[in-house]
């Protein structure tokens, strides 16, 4: 049988496993991570996007989880009800916003990468890592992140062990733009053909697919929470 250490364990890394892919499914930072890597000059962006993002990630959790933890009102019920109520918003508001994705076909996201891919050619290091910092202040990317600072501070998990738990959240969270670098990095040649060809299908179906993922975990943390409750 499990101990209560492990389950609370078990617990705050689910949730934050959850959060974290469903931060991940987005087309704007996989599009964006592709574009940089199609470039003319991609060693000048992508690693400064990729420590941009990844960085910001773990600020966002970093000061929520600490900021949450010196707010003198905080609620007193019991952790598990706690990381339950969070789950069920969080999934709420997932499952809300996959609706938003099915029912409005907006090409505002198409719109700002095709303005970003010109901007390439002439951007400096620093402006890729402040575009990576500023990816982390979308709505969807912002909540989620709040909302696993929130559960780090529920369960007080000693420094060390918070410290490992957000830099996990970060990496999974960014992980449509950790991949497709660490692929170019490991060849960068042959991994032109698929990133372009990634690109494309992901212009044509990137929105659909991320509407059924999003759904699902939606659905997948309030089903989760209540079984938490």
């Amino acid at each position: 049988m499990c101990r209560p250490g492990d389950r609370q364990v078990l617990s705050i890394v689910t949730s934050l496993m959850l959060f974290a892919l469903a931060g991940a499914i987005s087309t704007v930072p996989v599009s964006i991570t592709i574009m940089i890597l199609l470039s003319p000059d991609p060693r000048r962006g992508a690693l400064p996007f990729l420590i941009g993002s990844v960085a910001g990630s773990i600020v966002v959790v970093g000061l929520s989880a600490v900021g949450l933890q010196l707010l003198p009102g905080r609620p007193r019920l019991r952790q598990d009800e706690l990381l339950a109520q969070i789950g069920l918003v969080v999934g709420v508001l997932l499952i809300g916003y996959a609706i938003y994705l099915f029912w409005h076909r907006s090409q505002t996201d198409s719109a700002v990468v095709g303005k970003l891919k010109t901007r390439f050619q002439s951007a400096r290091q620093w402006e890729f890592v402040v575009l990576g910092l500023g990816l982390n202040l979308r709505p969807k990317a912002l909540l989620l992140a709040v909302a696993a600072g929130a559960v780090i501070s529920v369960r007080e998990p000693p420094l060390f062990q918070g410290i490992l738990l957000v830099l996990a959240y970060a990496v999974v969270t960014q992980s449509a733009v950790v991949v497709p670098i660490a692929v170019w990095l490991k060849s960068p040649e042959r991994a032109e053909v698929p990133l372009t060809a990634l690109y494309t299908w992901m212009q044509r179906n990137g929105q659909t697919i991320a509407a059924i993922a999003t759904l699902t975990i939606g659905i997948f943390i309030i089903g989760y929470s209540i079984f938490q409750l």
